[in-house]
C-alpha cells in the first residue's frame, strides 16, 4: 500500500479517510519542537536565551537562610521560607509545600526577589512538575506560583474548582494594569503521590493554553488584552504571595519561566479545514487535519484513531513520521446524523520510544436544512458582527462579505478578494452564521470602484468628462472582465460556505447614467441600429417633444425613430450597467451553487423597460413609506412588470426603508421660527437627527402593501435606526417599538405563511396603470423609482 494513499477505516459507518500524505508545515506555522520536559533540563534547555528562570531545588546553600539556586544562570535565586527541600523529587530534590489558611496562616514557599525579567513582555510560558500530597484532599485553591497577589499586575497559577476528590481544574490569573483576567483549564484527575507535568502558555494577546503531561487541557481567548503589566512583588513558588497563605500540599520540581510560547506536546494535531458547521445532508463534506511530529526523533510505530460522538472508535496505522514533518489527513463526514453539536475525538498513540498517547477533540455542528421556499427577510446593514440581534429580530438574510477591488483590478485576474487573515475571519463568521440560521450576501460593486478613474468616465460630445457625479462607461471590455474576475474571486473564497448565499450587484448606479460619446459608444449604437446618435440626445431622461421640429401631431412615434431607437438601446444596453451586472453574476455563479442568487436594486431607478439589472435572479427597489405606505405598491408593480419581460426568469423582492428623511416628515423649524409646542422624546434628545426611525404603523402598512403582491422576499435598510447602536452617524434610533413590530410581523406572518406566499400567484387587478416608455423619453413622464409625490399628479 502506498503511503500517499493510505485508506482509513470507516468509523461506525460515519467517517472514512481518503488520503494521508506528507506535507511541509505552513509558512505561518513554524515547527517548534517539543521541550524535553520528561527529563532534567540541561544545556540549552537549562541556560538558553529564552529561559528566564529555572529552579530545580537540587542546589541549596546556607544554614539559617537557605537559598535555592536559579540554575538558568540568570541570578534569580530564591529564599526558602517555610517550605522544605525534599530529597524525593521528580529529578533529585524538590520543594515541598504545605496547606496554609485555614489550617495555619503561614508561608510555605521559595521567594524570588522581584526583577523586571520576571515580568516578561509579550508571550511567555510557565511549567513545573507537581505531586499532590494526601492533605490536598478537600483543600481548595492551592497556589502553585504567585507574583500577582491581589494586584492587577503579573501572574498567578493555582488550583481552581474541586473541593473534594482528585478531579481539579487549574486557574491562571493575569494582571494588565487596570484590570485582571482569569482562565480555567479542563477538569483533570490528579492522583495523590503521582507526578504530573503542568504548564500554561500566554501568547501576549489574550490566549492562554493549559497542558498536563503534554496534553492540551483547555484555556481560551479573551479579546482586547496585550502584555501583562509588570508588578513590584516577589515571585512566590509553592504558595500565595501573602496572607491568607494558601500553599500547595505536595511536592514541586523543575519550575521554569520562559519567554515565548513553548511546545510541550509530542505531536501537534491541527484542524486544517476552517469549517466546523455543516448543513445536515450536505454533500462532499470533508474534515482535514494535519499531524506534525514535534519529537526530536522520528515516530515509527504510531496509530491514529477517531471517534465521532458515541460511535465506536476505529484505528489506523500511521507511516513513519520524521521529526518536524507533517502529514495531512482528509476525512469525509457523513452528514446524515441528526442536527446537533458533536465532538470528533482523536487519539494519536506511539508505541515506540518514547511511548505516549495524545488526545484532542474538535467540535462539529450539524444544523437542520432550511425548509423549502424559505421567504427571505433581508437586512441591509448590521453586518456579520450583529448576528445575535439580527437573529432575535427574525432576519434570515443580511449583507456581509466584500472584496478588495483594488487588489483584483491590479491583478487583472481572479485572486483572493482580501488578505488571508481577513478572509479567514470572514469564513469563521460565515461558519457561525450557518449555525445561527442566517445567510449572508455580498455587496459587490467592482465597476463602482472605477468611477474616479478618468480613463473610463463618460464623456460629452467634445470628449470632456461630465462634471458633477462621475460615472464609468460600462462598454469598456476591461471593466466587464473586471466584474467577472471579481465574481470568480468571491466564489472561490466563499462559495463553499452555505451561509454565503447571494449577492447584491452594483447598487444605486443607473441614476448617474447619461449618454456617452466615446468612439466605442458611437460604434456600438451604429452596430446595433445602423444609425448615428441623434444630435438631440443630451441627457438620459430623453428630449422635450415640444422642442422637436416636425414632431408628429398625433404624437405617435414610429419604431424606427432615431431618438426613440437610441434611448431604447441606451436603457437596455448602451449605458453598460446591465452587461456589467451580467458579467459579475456570471463570475459569482462559477461556484455552481444552485441555491446562490443575485439581485439588483434600485431596479426602478430607470426608464421602464424590461430586463432591468441584466442577468440577475431578482430585482428589487427601495421605497420610503411616505407620503403614504401604499405608494410602495406602485414600485412593486413596476418591478413585477419589468421582470415579466426579462429574457430569463426573474423574481421580485421589495425593500422598505426603515429611515425617514427628517426634512420631509418632521422638519426642524427654520431659524427665527417657533417650533411645535409639544416635542417627542427623540426631538428633545436628538434635535438635529437627519434620518429618523419609521413609526411601527407605517412599517406595518408598508409590509402589507408589499406582501399583497407575488414577491419572493422583503428587505429593510437602516440598521442604526432600527436598533440602538454606538454609531453617531446620520441614521438615528428614534422609535423603540419599530423593531418589535417588525419581529411580530415576521413571526406571525412570514414564518408560517412565507412558503405559501412564495408559491401563490398574484391576483389580477381591476385597474391597470399604463406607463409608456415613449412618454417618458419625450414628455418627461415616469417615476424613476422616486416616491416624493403621486404619479397621477403629472
Amino acid at each position: 500500500m502506498k503511503l500517499s494513499r493510505v485508506i482509513l477505516l470507516v468509523i461506525a459507518g460515519l467517517l472514512s479517510a481518503t488520503a494521508l500524505k506528507g506535507l511541509p508545515d505552513k509558512p505561518d506555522l513554524p515547527v517548534k519542537l517539543q521541550e524535553p520536559w520528561q527529563k532534567l533540563y540541561k544545556k540549552q534547555d537549562q541556560k538558553g536565551k529564552y529561559v528566564i528562570g529555572l529552579w530545580a531545588f537540587d542546589n541549596v546553600a546556607g544554614e539559617e537562610v537557605k537559598l535555592v539556586e536559579d540554575v538558568s544562570g540568570n541570578g534569580h535565586a530564591g529564599k526558602l521560607v517555610g517550605g522544605v527541600i525534599n530529597s524525593d523529587g521528580k529529578f533529585g530534590s524538590c520543594l515541598e509545600s504545605f496547606p496554609g489558611w485555614p489550617v495555619t496562616d503561614e508561608r510555605h514557599a521559595v521567594m524570588v526577589k522581584n526583577h523586571a525579567d520576571l515580568s516578561p513582555e509579550g508571550a511567555f510560558s510557565v511549567e513545573m512538575w507537581i505531586s499532590p500530597g494526601k492533605k490536598m484532599e478537600g483543600y481548595s485553591g492551592a497556589v502553585l506560583l504567585d507574583k500577582k497577589y491581589v494586584s492587577d499586575t503579573d501572574y498567578k497559577l493555582s488550583f481552581g474548582g474541586g473541593k473534594t476528590g482528585e478531579i481539579r481544574t487549574l486557574k491562571v490569573e493575569l494582571g494588565f494594569g487596570k484590570k485582571s483576567a482569569t482562565w480555567n483549564s479542563d477538569r483533570v484527575k490528579f492522583e495523590t503521590g503521582k507526578w504530573y507535568h503542568i504548564a500554561f502558555t500566554y501568547d501576549g494577546e489574550g490566549t492562554v493554553q493549559f497542558l498536563v503531561n503534554g496534553q492540551l487541557s483547555g484555556g481560551g481567548t479573551i479579546g482586547g488584552l496585550g502584555s501583562i503589566a509588570p508588578g513590584i512583588k516577589d515571585l512566590s513558588i509553592g504558595d500565595r504571595y501573602g496572607s491568607n497563605y494558601h500553599g500547595f500540599p505536595g511536592r514541586i520540581d523543575q519550575v521554569r519561566l520562559s519567554k515565548g510560547i513553548l511546545e510541550f506536546r509530542p505531536v501537534r494535531i491541527q484542524r486544517v479545514s476552517d469549517r466546523s458547521v455543516f448543513n445536515r445532508m450536505e454533500k462532499e463534506v470533508e474534515l482535514r487535519y494535519r499531524i506534525t511530529n514535534l519529537q526530536r526523533s522520528s515516530l515509527k510505530k504510531s496509530t491514529f484513531s477517531m471517534q465521532l460522538g458515541a460511535q465506536k472508535t476505529k484505528v489506523m496505522q500511521v507511516p513513519e513520521l520524521q521529526s518536524g514533518k507533517s502529514q495531512e489527513l482528509a476525512f469525509p463526514l457523513d452528514t446524515r446524523l441528526r442536527p446537533d453539536s458533536y465532538q470528533v475525538a482523536t487519539i494519536f498513540s506511539n508505541k515506540g520510544k518514547p511511548a505516549f498517547q495524545l488526545k484532542e477533540s474538535f467540535p462539529v455542528t450539524l444544523v437542520a436544512r432550511k425548509l423549502p421556499n424559505e421567504f427571505p427577510v433581508l437586512m441591509w446593514g448590521g453586518g456579520l458582527q450583529e448576528l445575535d440581534r439580527m437573529k432575535k429580530i427574525g432576519f434570515t438574510h443580511a449583507l456581509g462579505p466584500r472584496a478588495n477591488y483594488g487588489k483584483i483590478w491590479q491583478a487583472g485576474k481572479a485572486v483572493d478578494p482580501d488578505t488571508k487573515e481577513r478572509q479567514q475571519e470572514t469564513r469563521g463568521q460565515l461558519d457561525r452564521a450557518l449555525a445561527m440560521g442566517i445567510t449572508f450576501a455580498s455587496q459587490s460593486a467592482p465597476a463602482t470602484y472605477l468611477r474616479n478613474n478618468k480613463k473610463y468616465q463618460r464623456v460629452d460630445r467634445e470628449g470632456k468628462v461630465f462634471k458633477g457625479r462621475e460615472d464609468i462607461c460600462g462598454l469598456f471590455p476591461e471593466i466587464q472582465k473586471f466584474c467577472y474576475n471579481t465574481g470568480v474571486s468571491m466564489a472561490r473564497a466563499y462559495g463553499d460556505l452555505p451561509a454565503f448565499g447571494g449577492a447584491l450587484l452594483h447598487t444605486e448606479v443607473r441614476g448617474h447614467s447619461r449618454p456617452c460619446f466615446h468612439q466605442r459608444d458611437i460604434e456600438a449604437f451604429k452596430a446595433a441600429t445602423g444609425l448615428a446618435i441623434p444630435k438631440e440626445v443630451i441627457t438620459q431622461r430623453g428630449v422635450n417633444y415640444k422642442k422637436l421640429a416636425n414632431f408628429p401631431k398625433n404624437r405617435v412615434i414610429p419604431d424606427n425613430d432615431s431618438i426613440y431607437s437610441y434611448y431604447r438601446w441606451f436603457w437596455k444596453k448602451g449605458d453598460g450597467w446591465n452587461k456589467l451586472n451580467s458579467e459579475l453574476n456570471r463570475g459569482l455563479k462559477t461556484s455552481k451553487r444552485s441555491d446562490f442568487w443575485t439581485w439588483y436594486d434600485p431596479a426602478v431607478r430607470v426608464a421602464t423597460t424590461y430586463g432591468s439589472g441584466g442577468d440577475v435572479d431578482v430585482i428589487s427597489q427601495w421605497t420610503y413609506s411616505y407620503p403614504d405606505p401604499i405608494r410602495i405598491g406602485l414600485a412593486t408593480d413596476e418591478l413585477l412588470t419589468m421582470a415579466s419581460g426579462a429574457a430569463h426568469k426573474q423574481d421580485v423582492m421589495k425593500m422598505t426603508q426603515i429611515i425617514w428623511y427628517r426634512s420631509q416628515t418632521a422638519p426642524i423649524a427654520k431659524p427665527g421660527k417657533k417650533g411645535p409646542e409639544w416635542q417627542a422624546a427623540w426631538e428633545r434628545e436628538q434635535p438635529a437627527a437627519p434620518f429618523i426611525t419609521v413609526p411601527p404603523m407605517q412599517l406595518r402598512e408598508a409590509f402589507w402593501t408589499k406582501i399583497a403582491r407575488p414577491i419572493k422576499g422583503i428587505m429593510y435598510h437602516g440598521w442604526a435606526s432600527l436598533v440602538p447602536t454606538k454609531s453617531d452617524g446620520a441614521y438615528r434610533y428614534t422609535h423603540p417599538e419599530t423593531q418589535f413590530e417588525l419581529t411580530r410581523l415576521i413571526n406571525e406572518v412570514i414564518k408560517p405563511l412565507g412558503p405559501t406566499l412564495k408559491t401563490v400567484p398574484g391576483v389580477k387587478g381591476d385597474i391597470a396603470f399604463y406607463e409608456s416608455f415613449a412618454s417618458q423619453m419625450y414628455a418627461g413622464r415616469g417615476t424613476y423609482g422616486w416616491n416624493g409625490g403621486w404619479v397621477g399628479d403629472a
